[in-house]
């Protein structure tokens, strides 16, 4: 059951063994207290607001208090979303196993990890969007933290290469969600350090994969455009001829990126080439984790790039469709940025009136944790612009 309501309502460990035993964070406190020693440090200052911390990530429970939630869920701390379960598996990987024999005494508990993230990708990726970043971030730091662990012992090459690629694709992970919520220096350090990762690994296509992203990071954040243009190219040309989502949204990168600088004809056959190789995808390179480029990432971007070049009609056409696609009512950052692409169209042909309420309107329905790195930037830019009598009226209930 408690897998289920992660999986489903895109909750932390901890909350959906919450739900699943039908406790309230009053409860759950209550219950904590009566469980810790009365005099003990952490029953004094023990909340239902403390509870919550620990369940978003935002807080670490102390020894004593994690020792509680065990008791009271009647598990392990790995299964509260605390640390690994590192036993071994026997029976996953048979004694004759070339795996197993390429593995150092005690290191069966470094294979059983790596498959169990490896696993675990697919929702790591889907969740980027779902999950608030306070919640979303400390956890998959908290997997890296599981990896660079396993690489500090003596492993093997193959087990080695595993981690590096699992560390490239996780870091490269976050790097997305603080695209989104955070400023460029962070951002960047974490694509920096997932593209080491991924040339370690010695994997062109994830190498290529983190290229596009790190495209599109230049254009949101209007820096080195030259630079971005490059990395769009080199996750394009690392495919080859094939197909490959990475090439694809290497290509939209670049359409973002010509647009915001006012190339339209290259824009658009960069968006023509992104649509045509699209088609040619094998379904596994197209669902909504992350991990590829799916359909509500390609038509996101190519929205974005044909509002930039000011084609309303068209932009609005798709624009209309990414609304109609499962992921836009869970990624809140992406559809604001949608609207306020149309607002700033609107700003450029003088209906002010429109664009102001379109502005205002995105900064009161998105949730505070969101009004944060680009949407902050983006909407400051679009009030800057706007007749000194409205600007005051964005930011008023």
């Amino acid at each position: 059951m408690v897998q289920t309501i992660r999986a489903h309502c895109g909750v932390s460990l901890l909350r959906a063994h919450r739900v699943a035993h039908g406790y309230t964070l009053v409860e759950v406190a209550q219950r904590l207290r009566q469980l810790l020693p009365a005099g003990e440090t952490s029953n004094r200052g023990l909340s239902h607001q403390s509870v919550s911390r620990w369940e978003t990530g935002l807080d670490m429970p102390s020894y004593q208090s994690l020792d509680a939630l065990c008791r009271l869920y009647r598990t392990r701390p790995d299964r509260l979303g605390f640390g690994n379960d590192y036993t071994p598996d026997e029976s996953a990987f048979p004694d004759d196993s070339p795996l197993v024999a390429a593995t150092p005494p005690g290191g069966r508990g470094g294979w059983k990890t790596v498959h169990a993230l490896e696993e675990g990708l697919e929702l790591s990726g889907y969740l980027v969007y779902v999950l608030p970043p306070s919640e979303y971030i400390p956890a998959r730091m908290r997997d890296l933290a599981a990896i660079q662990q396993l690489t500090l012992a003596d492993q093997s090459a193959e087990l080695r290469r595993r981690l590096m690629r699992l560390e490239a694709i996780l870091a490269g992970l976050i790097a997305f969600r603080l695209n989104d919520v955070a400023g460029m220096q962070d951002t960047f350090m974490w694509f920096y350090k997932a593209r080491r990762a991924a040339r370690q690994a010695g994997d062109t296509a994830l190498e290529a994969w983190l290229g596009g992203h790190m495209a599109h990071g230049h254009e949101c954040y209007r820096h080195a455009l030259d630079q971005g243009l490059a990395a769009a190219r080199s996750a394009q040309a690392a495919s080859g001829r094939a197909p490959t989502s990475g090439c694809v949204f290497g290509l939209l990168a670049e359409a973002d990126i010509h647009a915001r600088i006012g190339h339209r004809r290259e824009a658009i056959d960069a968006i023509t080439g992104a649509e045509r190789m699209f088609a040619a995808l094998p379904s596994t390179a197209t669902t909504d984790d992350n991990l590829g480029t799916s359909e509500y990432i390609l038509r996101w971007h190519q929205s974005h790039a044909l509002t930039a070049i000011g084609d309303r009609r068209s932009g609005e056409e798709i624009r209309q469709r990414v609304l109609e696609l499962p992921m836009a009512a869970k990624d809140h950052v992406g559809r604001s940025l949608l609207d306020l692409d149309l607002a700033a169209l609107l700003e450029r042909q003088g209906e002010l009136d429109q664009a102001c309420e379109l502005i205002r309107r995105v900064w009161h329905t998105l949730p505070a944790e969101l009004r944060a790195g680009q949407v902050q930037r983006y909407v400051s830019q679009l009030v800057t612009a706007l007749p000194p009598h409205m600007r005051d009226t964005i930011f008023q209930r």
